[in-house]
């Protein structure tokens, strides 16, 4: 299950992903954030990934499936930082793959082990 919710206070849209996510989930949650015009143009997201894990493999080639969608979204966004804290070993190493395999100028993805490193690139950047 992913959930998000936009905090005023700091800025940050904060999502969390549960358990088994499929992919449809994953492509879902994208799309979700790009119509929701309530969003700033200049967007800090939030992703504890920590407690969830993909449903099945994820493909390379998948993964650019993603990077297309997002740039969907981007073409509507100033820029988005993206910070992901992830646990798993394989969704580490998916979450790099992800981090070198995007090109879009105005989209940085980061990968973190804790919410507060997370928290303080999303403050610097």
């Amino acid at each position: 299950m992913i959930s998000f919710r936009y905090n005023n206070e700091t800025g940050i849209l904060e999502t969390t992903f549960e358990g088994k996510i499929a992919l449809n989930d994953l492509k879902d949650y994208i799309i979700s954030v790009r119509e929701d015009e309530s969003l700033p143009k200049r967007l800090k997201i939030f992703s504890d990934a920590s407690k969830g894990k993909f449903a099945r493999k994820v493909k390379p080639k998948e993964l650019v499936q993603f990077l297309e969608e997002n740039r969907i979204t981007l073409s509507q966004k100033e820029f988005i930082y993206d910070a992901f804290v992830i646990s798993g070993p394989v969704e580490m190493a998916l979450g790099m793959l992800y981090k070198r395999l995007n090109k879009i100028e105005n989209y940085k993805f980061n990968i973190f082990s804790t919410k507060e490193a997370a928290l303080r690139w999303l403050k610097e950047v």
